[in-house]
């Protein structure tokens, strides 16, 4: 599959990432989900527009850009504008790219040169300042994809509204979720008030001093607090049906770096995403195993030993995703009147997907293992059939 390949790519430039694996698993769920969402995009919307607030490049180590956001999402958007034209349709691909920092955005100019493919137009200045811009050159007929990654949190939430709000947009937002939560307290005017603007949901401090419920540790509490405040306010900013958080670690430590959040208007965008975000959490698991290896292999300096120990590394994804699921066949049956009442599965399955970490393919299958074990009744459900349609009707006995 073309996706597939594009995976592949990114696993081949894993060396770029020596000392920055958390780039990479961010770059790895951009880079597939953008394949998978330019080609499906592309045929209902006759443009795609990339917009990237914070472009950089930062540390990119290759010339090509290749291990940069923009330069992974451009290659998505060129691949799928080509398979495009080998079916006959002319879908036309642009990209939008800001950056404050003077020499990152003289470097950037040379993205233009690299993709052809692209029309590409770039801006000097803050995102916060150019966002009345982008919300001008943007085609009305063009999908978005919005990615803004900043490097902290001075971003003012309200100021960047309109453009959260556009129609026929979905958005990642990298909240800097070690950053905030290590100043969050802080009663300085400056950052409390930068946090205000952040964290634009009210009460958000007062749930942060409580403590945390019975079984929740201090740290995930704290977590959840803030993570859970801003994915509000994107929800409430942006007008999204759906908002999905990703948790990137430390490459050597089990600790939240920073939060993927993806906020999109289509239940369709939230099924592909649930897809990758698996994808890039197993592949995030299999990275960390190594960069951990490593450096335990370079400080006892016992280098023999990393080649044996390579395929070794704990997964404790799986343990993870197994609860996801778990909890998954739980919020299912809560989710379904008793009888008489009845519910479309059509609108069941999508808050499943909304509320936990699976795919619609488990979904499927635990809604075709609770009609086998009796707990859920499918009066339409056909024979031969192995998953339900979403105009079946459903019920609790």
């Amino acid at each position: 599959m073309r996706f597939d390949y594009a995976e592949a790519i990114m696993i081949g430039n894993l060396g770029l990432y020596s000392g920055r694996e958390q780039a990479y698993v961010k770059h790895f769920l951009l880079s597939r989900y953008l394949e998978i969402f330019a080609h499906k995009i592309g045929s209902a919307y006759p443009e795609i527009a990339y917009v990237d607030g914070f472009a950089g490049p930062w540390k990119n180590t290759d010339e090509t850009f290749e291990d940069t956001s923009f330069g992974i999402a451009l290659a998505a958007l060129t691949r799928a504008k080509a398979t495009w034209k080998g079916l006959g349709q002319d879908l036309k691909v642009s990209a939008y790219l800001v950056e404050k920092n003077p020499n990152s955005y003289a470097a950037l100019q040379g993205v233009k040169a690299l993709f052809p493919e692209v029309e590409i137009k770039t801006y000097s200045g803050s995102f916060i300042d150019r966002t009345p811009d982008l919300l001008k050159d943007i085609p009305p007929q063009a999908f978005a994809f919005l990615f803004i990654d900043p490097k902290g949190w001075a971003i003012d939430m309200q100021r960047i509204a309109p453009l959260l709000k556009r129609p026929n947009s979905e958005v990642v937002f990298n909240f800097m979720f070690d950053f905030v939560n290590r100043f969050a307290e802080l009663q300085k005017p400056q950052i409390a008030n930068s946090l205000d603007r952040l964290l634009v949901e009210p009460g958000w401090r007062d749930k942060l001093a409580a403590l945390p419920k019975e079984g929740q540790n201090q740290a995930d509490y704290r977590k959840s607090v803030l993570v859970d405040a801003f994915s509000a306010a994107l929800r409430r900013l942006g007008g999204y049906t759906h908002v999905a958080e990703t948790t990137v670690l430390r490459p050597t430590q089990d600790r939240p770096l920073y939060s993927l959040i993806y906020g999109t208007r289509s239940v369709k965008g939230l099924e592909v995403f649930r897809d990758c975000q698996i994808k890039a959490l197993r592949e995030q698991s299999q990275v960390r195993g190594i960069a951990k290896l490593k450096a335990a292999a370079a400080s006892s300096r016992q280098y023999e030993l990393f080649g044996s120990l390579s395929d070794m590394t704990p997964d404790p994804t799986s343990d993870f995703l197994q609860g996801e699921h778990r909890v998954a066949g739980e919020v299912l049956l809560n989710m379904v009147p008793t009888a008489p009442n009845v519910v479309r599965w059509a609108e069941v399955w999508p808050q499943v997907l909304a509320r936990t970490i699976v795919t619609r393919t488990q979904v499927n299958a635990l809604a075709a293992d609770l009609r086998k074990s009796g707990d859920l009744t499918f009066p339409d459900w056909e024979s031969r059939k192995r998953v339900p349609d979403d105009s079946y009707r459903l019920f609790r006995p």
